[in-house]
């Protein structure tokens, strides 16, 4: 069994954060750094791109990407902010998303669009949300002759929703429009086909839910666009293609990417989708726990495509009041759980990851909660 090193005296209920990497796999990268040291030029210069190519090989058979399409990343912010200061947006342009996107997505829209004179649309996807259709409705209604690139998500952060990312390339096809698919929480947390998929572009972490150290992430270029994406650090390998410009990008410590495949063996002897499907067990019982203790109504129905490893409640409570009880479930409760102002309410979002979650846990947290919003 994996050992999660986890403060045992916190319920922690907040994975899709930040993951949480297993000894075995921080003792793989610790070797690793160790073989590093021990001789620098031969494990940066001579060993290095044959090293991080076969890594980048099996992570890509793990998401179903080419590997000649597949780089990496220090995260998946990253991949956006190469994405974005690559693309030819003009005066006018717009980029289409959603008003569920990342925080941090939209800062990397907004100087963007600011340095070019573009415009940032989003498209006002409803939560509670009755299903996947409306998603695809309110994207197509803010496409517009002006929108140059769609950067839209395969899994919300703030809401939780797995959107209907294969549907919402076609719909980009359709109009004739390039295509980010904004995979963060994907790897390890549902199935992946990236290249069937037919994004132009797609980003994922593997420190998430495939729990891989911090500072391991994807970015998948389709063919068309490979000489014209950089990275947004440039040095030795600029021009010389994709991988090289991506993989060396200066010295950094490389040891996390080097750990993707171990972090992929593990996920697998952990059951692999039947892993995944226990994080939405958790999870599924839990929100319904929850909102009966607070007497809410759930935001979408009980629908495992709709939603996988994370899901938003709503708070019977105002908005002004999510630092404060944040701050009170954390430090008087020892519960890890965001509670976030979104959409003018308050919500909290629960994580399930079966490695160390258990469902006593989701009862805890909707104790404390329904004890401090009577």
């Amino acid at each position: 069994m994996a050992r999660y090193l986890l403060d045992p005296g916190v319920c922690f209920l907040n994975h899709g954060s930040f993951g949480a990497t297993p000894d075995e796999l921080l003792q793989v990268q610790t070797g690793l750094r160790q073989e590093m040291e021990r001789a620098p030029i031969d494990f940066l210069i001579r060993q290095l791109p044959d090293r991080l190519a076969e890594a980048r090989d099996r992570v890509a058979a793990f998401i179903g990407a080419r590997p000649s399409d597949t780089v990496f990343i220090d995260n998946a912010t990253a991949g956006v902010n190469a994405v974005l200061s690559s693309f030819p947006l003009e005066e006018g342009d717009e980029v289409l998303t959603t008003n569920h996107r990342y925080d941090a997505v939209r800062n990397t829209l907004d100087r963007t669009a600011a340095a070019r004179g573009a415009k940032v649309v989003e498209a006002q996807v409803p939560f509670p949300l009755a299903g996947a259709d409306r998603v695809l409705e309110a994207v197509e209604a803010a496409i517009t002759d002006r929108t140059r690139l769609m950067i839209l998500d395969h899994i919300t952060s703030p809401t939780g929703l797995i959107f209907p990312a294969q549907a919402l390339v076609s719909l980009a096809r359709q109009h004739r429009i390039p295509v980010l698919i904004d995979g963060a929480h994907g790897p390890g947390q549902i199935d992946l086909d990236v290249q069937s998929l037919g994004a132009d572009f797609w980003v994922g972490n593997l420190h998430k839910w495939l729990c891989a150290p911090k500072g391991a992430a994807v970015l998948c270029v389709a063919q068309a666009w490979q000489d014209r994406v950089h990275p947004t650090v440039i040095s030795h390998g600029y021009t010389q293609g994709l991988e090289t410009e991506f993989h060396w990008t200066g010295t950094r410590d490389p040891t996390a990417q080097l750990t993707a495949p171990a972090a992929i063996d593990l996920h697998e002897a952990q059951g692999g989708a039947t892993f995944r499907a226990a994080h939405h067990a958790l999870v599924r019982d839990g929100r319904a726990h929850i909102a009966r203790a607070l007497g809410v109504d759930l935001p979408h129905p009980d629908d495992p495509t709709l939603y996988g490893s994370m899901a938003t409640i709503p708070l019977p409570c105002p908005v002004e009041q999510t630092l404060d009880l944040f701050t009170a479930i954390r430090q008087e409760d020892g519960i890890e759980v965001p509670i976030i102002p979104w959409g003018g309410r308050a919500w909290v979002r629960i994580s399930g990851f079966a490695g160390y979650n258990r469902p006593e846990q989701y009862e805890h947290l909707a104790d404390a909660l329904a004890r401090r919003l009577r």
